[in-house]
């Protein structure tokens, strides 16, 4: 008796804090005017963009524009779910910076007001990284701009390399070169390569440029359909299977590594090469100083192009926001040198725009430039269905191959008809 008059005080309890906790998102979610009537434009963000995203409020915040914008920021894994409950309500923000991968499908259920005639006023239109802007557009029409990028490249241990025989200045450029430096790189508790084999985010991230970087892709053109058996894809998963299942260049238990065990074999001198993206740099520089590190491109195979994925955040006005005219001023001024370049280039984050790649803070610092290139000819996939298409065909099958169980053929034939399926097909 006493335990279930305890389930029930706990339910009532906890349908009160619901309802207090809702009430207050909803006072927060809806825009509005303070105290003072000034009005207040609500911006949501996940914890990884939250950084750029109240820096660029604060910067915003200093004009004098007649509203101000506050930021709400939501762990990474939950923004997508809070908005789209949100909008199930008929409430959200005024502005939302979200992971480009999601744009897609919030843009194809109506979730965003329409900026193409915007977009298509901006005189600087054409500088947006292609792959990026992309991912904004639906059915003809631009629902999201770039607004922050992510694009990664190859980290390597200069001092390693000399002790190796290798020139510190001349990294890997090809597939094969990878491997052979990998291999000579190899020796003892030391290991040529490192990658977060346990984490679905960093195989895109990393391994899909290998598949780009053969010429081979995952999913068709418009989205529709899996590419993923091509023996192009086949092949940069062979290449993969060779490093970790044959060569044994990367740690043991290498595939169930997070992103924060790669770092930490990378800056320990445990691993002389990993893939990373342009927030590593900075940490890298900021927290060990004295490691002797290069980047480069993300080696390509022979013949072929080099590649790499553009991440980062896409911005977007929802379809709730009653401030159109306010929230398109902040896209603005989101988009200008003023926060671009002396906001986000002077800290690291690679601009969205190609005309600010040339830049004082690069010039200073070239290993940011590498980056710059890199998300000149850099992809993301573009489909409605991404986190149901990424979340386990494309993890189990890296996985089963990396542990010897299939072969690449087999895994990504499991994983092609798997997408298919998701896809409708």
């Amino acid at each position: 008796m006493r335990i279930s008059r305890l389930i029930k005080l706990t339910v009532v309890l906890g349908l009160i804090l619901s309802f207090i906790i809702g009430c207050s998102n909803n006072k927060e979610s809806n825009g509005g005017s303070s105290d003072s009537g000034e009005i207040i434009l609500e911006m949501w963000t996940r914890e990884a963009s939250e950084k750029n995203v109240r820096a660029a409020a604060e910067e915003f915040n200093k004009g004098d524009h007649g509203f101000k914008v506050e930021v709400t920021s939501f762990p990474n894994h939950n923004l997508s779910d809070q908005f789209a409950s949100a909008l199930s309500a008929n409430e959200g923000p005024d502005i939302i910076s979200i992971d480009l991968i999601l744009a897609p499908y919030f843009s194809s259920i109506g979730a965003f007001q329409d900026l193409s005639g915007f977009v298509d006023s901006l005189e600087y239109k054409d500088q947006f990284i292609d792959a990026m802007s992309r991912l904004g557009q639906y059915d003809g029409k631009q629902y999201a701009v770039p607004f922050s990028a992510d694009v990664s490249a190859l980290f390597y241990n200069k001092d390693h390399f000399e002790k190796a025989g290798l020139d510190p200045e001349d990294p890997p450029e090809t597939w094969q070169e990878l491997r052979d430096y990998a291999k000579k790189l190899t020796t003892g508790d030391q290991f040529g390569y490192v990658f977060n084999g346990g984490d679905l985010g960093s195989y895109a991230f990393t391994f899909l440029p290998m598949i780009w970087g053969n010429g081979g892709d995952i999913l068709n053109e418009d989205g529709t359909e899996s590419v993923l058996n091509s023996p192009e894809a086949v092949e940069a998963l062979e290449f993969y299977k060779g490093l970790t299942y044959d060569d044994k260049v990367t740690p043991p238990g290498v595939i169930t590594y997070t992103g924060g065990q790669s770092d930490d074999a990378f800056t320990s001198g445990k691993a002389s090469m990993m893939l990373g993206g342009n927030f590593n740099l900075g940490k890298l520089i900021t927290d060990f100083p004295d490691l002797n590190f290069g980047v480069t491109m993300i080696p390509k195979n022979e013949g072929k192009e080099h590649s790499s994925f553009a991440g980062g955040e896409l911005i977007a006005i929802p379809a709730v926001s009653k401030y159109k005219e306010e929230a398109m001023e902040f896209i603005e001024f989101a988009l200008s040198e003023e926060l671009q370049v002396e906001l986000f280039a002077k800290n690291g984050t690679i601009p969205v725009r190609e005309d600010f790649f040339d830049n004082e803070y690069f010039k200073n610092e070239p290993r940011y430039q590498v980056f710059a290139e890199s998300l000149k000819v850099a992809s993301t996939p573009y489909t409605t269905k991404y986190t149901e298409i990424f979340s386990k065909p494309l993890l189990d099958a890296m996985q089963k191959t990396l542990q010897g169980q299939v072969s690449p053929e087999e895994a990504f034939e499991e994983a092609h008809n798997e997408i298919n399926s998701i896809l409708g097909k």
